[in-house]
């Protein structure tokens, strides 16, 4: 081999030496805590509240007496998935936070465990969802709240679903609050609607009706008409 072809095989090496190793650094570590994620949601004095955005949402339980969580969703064939879960930052009752890293936390088959660090405090954290529905465990008693995206609804059945049922509404401003108080099921289960759905609908049922009327009248007026063609044609002795 002569040295040039030496040299070219040496760079390649190093090239994807380097590339390898950026590689491995960029994709290992976990993803920096954002200090202020709950900073609304630690206030609450809800047991627990759900706060909804366009892909995931933000969930903080108070905790009592626990030694450790598990969280999960249920699958629809009513099996419990364990929750991924993202920022998890444990609250003790003086205010200071812990991070994730700090955090034990395990996922088995059925559930994400989180080893707490204080048997009494706040934990939260964030998890994604999809499309317009919504679903979180009930793993502590009390009461509580989730908080639509702005501008949704849950009013009409026919495009909406919330349960458990035993639940109570406000809209504080241009946001949607569900409020349960001791929900009597394993998770929480919300469908919901946009205000724009609603009148997409109402238009769509407008346009149909109307449809449906002018249709009726044309068909009234062409069977009027034809009766009328036959008697003339064919008029009674």
């Amino acid at each position: 081999m002569t040295s040039r072809s030496f040299t070219t095989v040496l760079l390649l090496f190093l090239v994807l030496c380097a590339g390898c190793q950026t590689i491995s650094l960029t994709g290992s570590g976990p993803s920096p805590s954002d200090p202020l994620a709950y900073d609304s949601l630690w206030k609450s004095s809800e047991n627990a509240i759900f706060h909804l955005e366009k892909n995931q949402y933000k969930a903080v339980y108070h905790i009592e007496n626990e030694s450790k969580i598990e969280l999960y969703r249920i699958h629809r064939i009513n099996t419990k998935k364990p929750l991924d879960l993202t920022n998890v930052q444990f609250r003790y009752p003086n205010g200071t936070i812990i991070f994730e890293d700090k955090l034990s936390i395990e996922r088995s088959r059925f559930s994400t465990s989180i080893i707490l660090p204080s048997s009494s405090g706040k934990i939260g954290f964030t998890s994604s969802r999809s499309g317009k529905s919504f679903q979180a465990p009930v793993i502590v008693t009390g009461n509580y709240t989730a908080i639509l995206p702005n501008n949704s609804d849950v009013s009409i059945s026919l495009l909406s679903k919330v349960s458990p049922s035993n639940y109570t509404t406000t809209l504080p401003s241009n946001q949607l609050y569900l409020h349960w108080n001791d929900p009597p099921s394993d998770a929480l289960y919300v469908q919901y609607y946009l205000v724009r759905d609603s009148q997409l609908l109402a238009a769509l049922l407008v346009f149909c009706g109307t449809s449906l009327i002018l249709y009726s009248l044309f068909f009234f007026l062409q069977m009027k008409r034809i009766a009328k063609n036959k008697f003339e044609a064919d008029p009674p002795l």
